[in-house]
């Protein structure tokens, strides 16, 4: 699996860097911006129907969630088996690798309930109280009010850092490059 893990998480990775992004920061600002600002309701979902895909259409938003979770579960995946299977290099790769162990649990976590809710939802008529197990386990509500956004901050800004930081290992460094060249 190693010789497979790197090339598959490297090609992956930069066609989710955008639905992530929307994802990390469409999820902060509806939970910050509720927990802390006074968001009103109205705002919110809107907000929360950019990170959910809404305003593609139902099956545009089926789509668009799946490929952003399902490609989010599989960094995780090549990510776990890299950090497993690797050692830790200076730099940016090192700070990625700290970043993707400490995030790793939360992050497969709020995809699989992520993806659940929503297809729950929609093809399995799922109970209310599997929803709002499901959503609590996405949001952090399981820590309660206070603790909430929090969780969302940590999840959320952690996956921005890993973003940042696996921008920084897609092209190689200068000082690299010009010392490799004759």
């Amino acid at each position: 699996m190693k010789p497979l893990a790197r090339p598959l998480h490297r090609r992956l990775a930069p066609w989710l860097i955008a639905p992530l992004l929307v994802s990390a920061a469409t999820g902060l600002l509806y939970r910050l911006g509720r927990s802390w600002f006074g968001l009103d309701r109205e705002t919110g979902h809107a907000i929360l129907d950019v990170h959910s895909g809404a305003w593609l259409g139902e099956t545009g938003s089926l789509i668009y969630l799946a490929a952003t979770g399902l490609g989010l579960l599989a960094l995780c995946v090549t990510g776990a088996w890299l950090l497993w299977r690797s050692r830790a290099r200076a730099g940016a790769r090192r700070l990625h690798r700290i970043v993707a162990w400490a995030l790793l649990a939360p992050l497969a976590a709020t995809a699989l309930t992520g993806l659940a809710h929503h297809f729950g939802e929609l093809w399995f008529d799922w109970e209310q109280e599997t929803m709002k197990t499901l959503m609590s386990i996405h949001q952090g509500s399981w820590l309660g009010p206070k603790l909430r956004p929090f969780y969302v901050l940590l999840v959320g800004g952690g996956l921005l850092a890993l973003i940042a930081s696996g921008l920084g290992l897609l092209w190689p460094r200068k000082s690299r490059v010009s010392a490799e060249k004759p």
